[in-house]
C-alpha cells in the first residue's frame, strides 16, 4: 500500500511539472476566514461569571486555538487552511475554570471564503464528584466483609439526584452530571452481620471536578 501511493505520488509530480512547463504557473488554494458569535444562555457574560471564550477548531491534521473576552460577543477567525474542521467553544471564569461550553459544530472551511456561523450557546457544565471511603479501622474492605459500596447524592431539599454502587476495592467512585449546588453524600455497604454508612456534605461549582471522603461506621 505505501510503495503504491509513493508511486503514484512521483507520476502525478512528474505529470504536474510537465503541465507547467508548458502553461502558466498554477497558484495554491487560498485561505479561508470563519465569523462567529456566541451567547452565554441565559443571562449572558456577567451575570454567569465568564470572563473569557475559548474558541478551538480542530481536525486530524491541525488546530486553531484563540480566545476572546466573552462581553465581545464575536470573532473572526482568518488565514484557516481548508478543510473540515469540529468547533467548541468553552467559557472561563475569572479564575480560570472551565464553566460553560457549547456543543461540538461540523465547520468546512472552504478556500478564499468567509464562512459566517449562526450564535452559539455556552450552556453550563455539569459538576463531577469523586467519594472517596474508608472505615474506621481503615481502607481494608476484605477487613470488613464488604464487596460493594453505594453512594446516593441528594439536594438541599433531600431529592436524590444520583445513586450507583461500586467496587469497594476501589476507594472511591465518581458521579457525574450534577449541578452546581449544595449536597449530601450518603455511602452505605452490606456485610454479612453489618451495614456501614456514612454522611458527607459539599458544595460544587459549574464544572467542578469535586471530592469528598466519607467514614463508613457500623451503628
Amino acid at each position: 500500500m505505501v510503495k503504491t501511493i509513493v508511486v503514484r505520488g512521483m507520476a502525478l509530480g512528474a505529470l504536474g511539472s510537465a503541465l507547467l512547463s508548458c502553461g502558466e504557473p498554477v497558484e495554491p488554494f487560498g485561505e479561508g476566514a470563519l465569523e462567529l458569535s456566541w451567547e452565554v444562555s441565559p443571562m449572558g457574560c456577567a451575570a454567569s461569571e465568564v470572563e473569557l471564550v475559548e474558541i478551538e477548531l480542530t481536525n486530524a491534521r491541525r488546530s486553531y486555538v484563540e480566545s476572546y473576552p466573552c462581553a465581545r460577543g464575536a470573532a473572526a477567525l482568518e488565514a484557516l487552511a481548508p478543510g473540515s474542521y469540529e468547533l467548541i467553544l468553552r467559557g472561563f471564569d475569572p479564575g480560570g475554570a472551565n464553566t460553560f461550553e457549547s456543543g461540538t459544530r461540523a465547520v468546512t472551511i472552504r478556500p478564499e471564503r468567509v464562512e459566517v456561523l449562526t450564535p452559539l450557546p455556552l450552556n453550563a457544565r455539569p459538576a463531577e464528584l469523586e467519594v472517596v471511603w474508608r472505615f474506621e479501622n481503615g481502607r481494608v474492605c476484605g477487613a470488613n466483609g464488604v464487596e460493594r459500596v453505594e453512594v446516593a447524592v441528594y439536594d438541599e431539599a433531600f431529592y436524590e439526584m444520583a445513586r450507583q454502587d461500586f467496587d469497594c476495592n476501589r476507594g472511591s467512585g465518581i458521579i457525574g452530571e450534577l449541578f452546581a449546588g449544595d449536597y449530601i453524600v450518603q455511602a452505605s455497604a452490606d456485610a454479612a452481620e453489618e451495614v456501614f454508612s456514612g454522611d458527607a456534605q459539599v458544595t460544587l461549582k459549574r464544572g467542578e471536578s469535586g471530592q469528598i471522603e466519607t467514614v463508613l461506621q457500623a451503628p
